[in-house]
């Protein structure tokens, strides 16, 4: 299994590369949808990124309503 590598990140855009090879650009605020339940966040609630960082472990984390969660909770788009 690859381990994510982040060379750049910028706490206002995610770049996305669709199964067709196309990279988006896209700026917060994101719209998302939880695919796994965290918190008080349960599967399916739509919710917006409002920034993104990178912790010192190298994870990205989204901050949603003033909260910091683990991308992989969640589908961009």
């Amino acid at each position: 299994m690859k381990k994510q590598k982040v060379e750049f990140l910028h706490p206002n855009v995610l770049l996305v590369i669709t199964p067709k090879g196309v990279i988006l650009e896209l700026y917060t605020p994101i719209r998302a949808e939880v695919i796994r339940e965290i918190g008080n966040l349960p599967k399916g609630t739509k919710v917006y990124i409002d920034a993104i960082v990178k912790d010192n472990k190298h994870k990205i984390l989204y901050c949603i309503g003033s909260k910091w969660y683990a991308y992989h909770h969640f589908k961009v788009g």
